[in-house]
């Protein structure tokens, strides 16, 4: 009985903070980081004050915790995507699900920066967003890596290669975002931005240069 009563305890407190998530997400989605304060993320989840002060320490503590939580879905996603179909059909894949990411939590991250500055820095929950952070950028080096070998390709070998896939899917994220493009397709955007990308950052399987 103690156990069966200690699992009901632990999901109702998943719930909780489920839903303490899920309502700053909406509150950053209609007004952005500065919309994000304790007392309207307890009103949105139907919630106390004091209940949300139980399971973060700041709205910051949420926030981080809204990006590490994205960030691991997209360390998850791409650990999940086939790479014998070579690097554009990667990208393209990738990409919607960078697009979903960044409009839920990541065009955020600039704002929140400015707004808590050296404030953030040596947070616990800070660290634990660079370690995800880096765990997602392995787990697309390393995708990309494979899907260039199935065509026969091999990635530049240039420390500059992987932070500029991740600025290009993060730019043409924010551009479907905030419809920059509106005359343009998105569907062709991203095949045009997958395909330009694969032919920047790849070179013929035996001919690898330095650049």
């Amino acid at each position: 009985m103690g156990e069966s009563s200690n699992k009901s305890i632990y999901g109702d407190a998943e719930a909780r903070r489920r839903r303490t998530l899920d309502a700053a997400a909406a509150l950053l989605d209609e007004g952005g980081y500065t919309a994000l304060t304790i007392r309207s993320v307890a009103k949105r989840s139907g919630t106390s004050v004091g209940l949300i002060y139980q399971y973060f320490t700041d709205k910051q503590d949420i926030f981080t915790s809204l990006l590490n939580e994205s960030q691991i879905e997209s360390r998850s996603f791409v650990a999940t995507l086939p790479r014998n179909r070579g690097v554009a059909a990667l990208l393209a894949t990738v990409l919607p699900e960078s697009t979903r990411q960044w409009g839920r939590v990541g065009r955020f991250t600039a704002t929140w920066r400015d707004i808590e500055g050296d404030n953030r820095t040596e947070r616990e929950s800070v660290r634990e967003v660079r370690r995800t952070a880096r765990e997602y950028n392995t787990e697309l080096h390393a995708a990309l890596t494979e899907a260039a070998e199935s065509e026969g390709r091999v990635l530049r070998d240039d420390p500059s290669m992987l932070p500029f896939v991740l600025s290009t899917l993060q730019g043409v994220a924010d551009t479907i975002v905030h419809n920059w493009a509106a005359d343009l397709d998105h569907t062709e955007l991203t095949r045009f931005a997958a395909e330009s990308l694969t032919r920047a950052i790849t070179v013929d399987d035996g001919s690898r240069t330095q650049t």
